[in-house]
């Protein structure tokens, strides 16, 4: 497998220029052509509900949707050119995309379509309200999604990658969506927690990655002392990871938000790039 077409969250703030980079450079790597996605927002599916509208006239009302379709073309020209940037500067062939953001359903579409996406932690429609979370994104698009931390990545992201390994559907789901980064990879770890020492050494896996030509080294860790999450954490600085592959929400998603799974706490705050799939 290798990515053919990636997309990625472009939005007016600087931490774009960052993301942008990061897609472009893979872009570049893979091949592959390069989609840039703006969310936009409708004032009136913001601000003008309800009896707002009976205390302004309609030259007010008129006023203040000119304002806001003003200020939405200027965020994404913004966008736009920090996407047309990091584009050109990479070489690859690109496209430029505005849609709603006052929903999840349009953005998740537009995943659906592309390879990989790559996207913040949450992202917001420029001037709007609605919020749409890289988990979000993961459990509807159907893909991989690639989570950029709010301070970016490091060049060519993915020569250090640690594959967080359960042995379930979604890990397995991830891995094979991971493909491509793993195989170009400098190194790879897998890392099984196991404080209570269920699992072993998982040889059908690091022989399913030879069989590939890709070599991996195991680490079980059986720490009692700490969540894993913060394990997951600890590795990841030790190790100088700069990708971590793991599957998403392997439990319930309600479940995992409740007690603060590792899921819900590795994508709301990535200690390097992390690629999820559900």
């Amino acid at each position: 497998m290798t990515y053919r077409d990636i997309l990625v969250h472009i939005d007016d703030t600087p931490a774009s220029e960052a993301r942008a980079a990061a897609a472009a450079e893979l872009a570049l790597r893979s091949k592959a052509h390069l989609g840039g996605v703006f969310l936009k927002s409708a004032f009136l599916r913001n601000y003008m509900a309800g009896e707002a509208l009976a205390y302004m006239s309609p030259s007010d009302i008129d006023s203040i949707l000119k304002d806001h379709a003003s200020a939405t073309l200027k965020a994404s020209e913004r966008g736009r050119e920090i996407f047309e940037a990091a584009a050109a500067k990479a070489g690859v062939s690109s496209e430029w995309m505005v849609i709603d953001g006052d929903f999840t359903a349009p953005m998740s579409a537009c995943a659906r379509r592309f390879d990989l996406t790559v996207f913040p932690t949450i992202a917001c429609a420029a001037l709007g309200q609605h919020t749409i979370s890289a988990a979000d994104l993961g459990l509807t698009s159907g893909g991989p999604v690639l989570v950029v931390p709010e301070h970016g990545v490091t060049r060519n992201v993915g020569k250090r990658v640690l594959i967080a390994w359960k042995g379930t559907r979604e890990s397995a789901r991830a891995l094979r969506d991971a493909w491509p980064l793993v195989m170009g990879a400098e190194q790879v770890h897998i890392l099984v927690v196991s404080p209570h020492g269920e699992d072993g050494p998982d040889g059908l896996l690091q022989r399913h990655l030879e069989r590939h030509g890709r070599e991996a080294k195991l680490i079980i860790d059986r720490s009692h002392d700490a969540s894993a999450a913060a394990i997951l954490r600890g590795h990841v600085k030790a190790l100088d990871i700069d990708l971590v592959v793991m599957g998403l929400f392997g439990r319930g998603r309600l479940q995992e938000l409740v007690l603060g799974g590792v899921s819900h706490d590795m994508v709301s705050d990535p200690p390097a790039a992390l690629l999820i799939s559900h």
